[in-house]
C-alpha cells in the first residue's frame, strides 16, 4: 500500500534540501521585495529624514533656517531626493531583473511542489483491488471484466455526479497497476502506477534530462543564492567608494594631508593642500570650457601654481565661489562647482581633524577658517565686520557701509544678532531692504547661533581635589540664546553652498601652560541642542594655581568665537600616577 511502499520520511525522499532552498529563497526575496516596494512608494524618505530631521535623538525639535533662499533650496533638494526618476538607474534595472527572476524561480518551485503534493494525496491509501471491487485472488479476466463494468458506470460522459471524474481516473490507474507491466512494477515499488511522486530537490529546476539536472541545479545555486548577494555586496563596497576613507575623502588625498599638515599650516597652506587634492585634480576641464575658464581666471586674477602656465579648473572655481560670482558660470561649470564643494568641505574638516590629533593649533584654526570660507562663500583670510556681515542675506559692501553709519550700528555679526527686532528693522530699512528682504534678515538673525558660556569647571572624576598628573576634566556648559528650550539647531544658513544640509558645529580649544610650554587640546562639539555640555580631558601639569584659556570656534559662520580664562588649584598627589583615564579620550556631548 502507499503508506508502506511510498511514504518515506523527509530525509529519505529528499524533501529537506528542497524546503531548505525554499527557506533561503524566501529570506532573500521577501525582505528584498519589501525594501524595493518601500523605496518605490516612499522614494528618498530615509535620506530626507537623515538630512532634515524634525526631531533629534534626545527629542528636541529641530528648527531650520527659514530664509527664502534656504527654503527654496531645501524644497528643491527634498523634491529631487523624493523623485522616482532618481530611482531609474542601471543598477536599479539590474536589481529589478534579478528580483523578478528570483520570484519566477520561487513561483515555479511552489507550483511544482503543489502539483506533487496533490498527486501524492490522490494516491493516498491506493489499493487497485479495492478500487475495482475485487479480491486479491482475482484473475486477469476478472480484472478486465470489472474494469469494463465500472468504466461504463463512472465514465464522465455518462456519470455527472460530483467526484465521478476522480473515481474514473483512480479506477483506470488501478486497472493499469494490475495489467500493465511498467505500472505494476511502479505499484510494487512506490505504491502507485506512475512511479515516484516524492518531494525532491530536482523539482527546483525546469524539466530537463536527468543527466544535466545536477549541473543546472548547481548553476542555479551559484548564480542566485551565492552570486547575486556577492555581486550586490561588491557593488555596495566597490566603485568610487572603495577609494574613499570613512570620512568621505579620497585615500590619496588623506595620505597627502597626513604628510603635509604641520605646526605651521595656516589657512593659505590649507587652501593650497585643498586645491592640490585628488578631488581637485580630478576636476578636469572640457574642451568647450577652456576659453571660459581662461577668461574667468584673467578677470579674477587667479594665480597659477608654481611650474604651471595657467590656473587649473579647481583654482578658478574656488575663486568664483569665494567671490560669490556663481551667476557668471555656465551651466556645466556651475554643476561642477556644486559637485566639488561638498568634497572640499570634507577635505577641510579632515585637515582640521589631523591637525587636532597631532596637536597643531595653528593648523586647526587655519583649516576651520577655510571651512567657514567654503560654507559661507567668503575669501579665506577675510576678517572684520564687512566679511562677517556679508553673511547676512541681501547685504553687500555698499549696504554694510550705510549700516555702520545708521542709528543702531552693527559692527559685526554678533552685534547684528543681538539687536532687537525693531532696531534691526529700522537699520535695514534705512539701507533699502524690501519687505521680503527684511523677513529674510530677521530669519537669519534667528538662525545664527548666539552661544553663551553658562558655567565652566575643572574636576577629577571620583575625587574631591585636583592633583598634579591627574587626568582632569574640563566641562563647559553652553546655551544657545537663539533657541527656545526643547529646540535644536538645524542646518546653517549657507545660500551659496551646494549642500543645503550643512550642520552647525563648534570646536573647543583648551590651552594650559606647562614646564615644556603651552599645550593646546581640541574637541569638536556636534550637539545642536539648546543646552550643551562640552567635555575635554587633559593631564594636570603642575602644582598650585593653573591659569588656562579655552576658546570656542564656530566651524560654519565667520566671526563667531568665544574666549574665556579659567583658573584651578592643583595639589600634590599622595599617590602619584593614579590619575585614571587616558587624556587622549576626548569626548563631547
Amino acid at each position: 500500500m502507499a503508506s508502506s511502499r511510498g511514504g518515506s520520511s523527509g530525509e529519505e525522499d529528499g524533501s529537506t534540501p528542497l524546503f531548505f532552498l525554499l527557506a533561503i529563497l524566501g529570506c532573500i526575496v521577501l525582505p528584498w521585495s519589501l525594501t524595493a516596494l518601500w523605496g518605490l512608494l516612499f522614494p528618498g524618505s530615509k535620506d530626507v529624514d537623515k538630512l532634515y530631521p524634525t526631531v533629534t535623538e534626545d527629542g528636541s525639535r529641530v528648527r531650520q533656517c527659514q530664509t527664502q533662499a534656504m527654503n527654496s533650496k531645501r524644497e528643491a533638494h527634498i523634491a529631487s531626493l523624493t523623485s522616482r526618476k532618481a530611482l531609474y538607474t542601471r543598477g536599479f534595472v539590474f536589481r529589478t531583473i534579478i528580483l523578478l527572476l528570483l520570484w519566477c524561480w520561487l513561483t515555479y518551485i511552489v507550483v511544482q511542489l503543489r502539483s506533487v503534493m496533490s498527486t501524492s494525496s490522490l494516491y493516498a491509501d491506493f489499493d487497485p483491488y479495492r478500487l475495482l471491487e475485487l479480491g486479491r485472488s482475482a484473475s486477469k479476466a476478472d480484472v478486465k471484466k470489472a474494469w469494463r463494468r465500472l468504466s461504463l458506470k463512472y465514465h464522465p460522459d455518462k456519470n455527472k455526479e460530483t467526484g465521478a471524474v476522480e473515481k474514473f481516473i483512480l479506477m483506470k490507474k488501478a486497472y493499469d497497476s494490475l495489467t500493465d507491466p511498467i505500472a505494476a512494477k511502479n505499484y510494487a515499488m512506490y505504491g502507485n502506477p506512475d512511479g515516484p511522486t516524492r518531494v525532491e530537490l530536482g523539482m527546483a529546476i525546469p524539466t530537463i534530462s536527468k543527466d544535466q539536472q545536477g549541473i543546472v541545479l548547481v548553476l542555479f545555486l551559484l548564480v542566485f543564492v551565492l552570486g547575486v548577494p556577492i555581486f550586490l555586496l561588491c557593488c555596495m563596497m566597490g566603485g568610487a567608494d572603495a577609494e574613499k576613507c570613512p570620512n568621505g575623502v579620497l585615500k590619496d588625498t588623506m595620505e597627502a594631508v597626513l604628510k603635509s599638515v604641520s605646526a605651521s599650516t595656516d589657512v593659505k597652506a590649507a587652501e593650497a593642500l585643498l586645491l592640490s587634492s585628488a578631488e581637485s585634480l580630478g576636476c578636469m576641464p572640457l574642451e568647450a570650457e577652456k576659453e571660459e575658464l581662461k577668461a574667468l581666471a584673467g578677470e579674477l586674477k587667479v594665480k597659477a601654481p608654481k611650474g604651471v602656465d595657467q590656473a587649473s579648473k579647481a583654482h578658478v572655481l574656488f575663486a568664483v565661489h569665494c567671490k560669490r560670482l556663481h551667476g557668471q558660470l555656465s551651466d556645466s561649470l556651475r554643476q561642477d562647482l556644486d559637485s566639488i564643494l561638498p568634497k572640499w568641505r570634507l577635505i577641510s574638516l579632515a585637515i582640521a581633524e589631523v591637525a587636532m590629533r597631532q596637536g597643531f593649533p595653528i593648523a586647526v584654526e587655519g583649516a576651520l577658517e577655510l571651512h567657514r570660507s567654503l560654507v559661507q562663500a567668503l575669501e579665506p583670510g577675510a576678517s572684520g565686520g564687512n566679511a562677517e556681515l556679508l553673511q547676512v542675506p541681501h547685504l553687500d559692501v555698499e549696504r554694510i557701509k550705510q549700516l555702520r553709519k545708521g542709528p543702531h550700528k552693527a559692527l559685526d555679526i554678533s552685534s547684528f544678532a543681538e539687536l532687537s527686532t525693531e532696531e534691526r528693522k529700522k537699520s535695514l530699512e534705512a539701507v533699502g531692504l524690501s519687505t521680503q528682504e527684511l523677513l529674510d534678515a530677521e530669519e537669519f538673525a534667528k538662525a545664527v547661533p548666539r552661544l553663551s558660556i553658562v558655567e565652566s569647571t575643572v574636576f577629577v572624576e571620583g575625587e574631591d581635589n585636583v592633583c598634579k598628573d591627574d587626568i582632569a576634566t574640563l566641562r563647559v556648559k553652553l546655551s544657545r540664546k537663539n533657541l527656545a528650550k526643547g529646540e535644536a539647531a538645524g542646518a546653517v544658513h549657507a545660500p551659496f553652498f551646494a549642500s543645503v544640509a550643512v550642520p552647525e558645529a563648534w570646536w573647543l580649544s583648551f590651552t594650559i601652560s606647562a614646564a615644556r610650554g603651552a599645550k593646546t587640546r581640541f574637541v569638536r562639539v556636534t550637539n545642536t541642542a539648546q543646552e550643551v555640555d562640552a567635555v575635554l580631558r587633559f593631564s594636570v601639569p603642575s602644582v598650585g594655581k593653573n591659569r588656562c584659556k579655552f576658546s570656542l570656534f564656530c566651524e560654519t559662520y565667520v566671526g563667531l568665537a568665544i574666549e574665556q580664562q579659567i583658573t584651578f588649584e592643583a595639589k600634590l598627589a599622595d599617590n602619584p600616577g593614579s590619575g585614571g583615564a587616558d587624556p587622549d579620550d576626548d569626548v563631547s556631548d
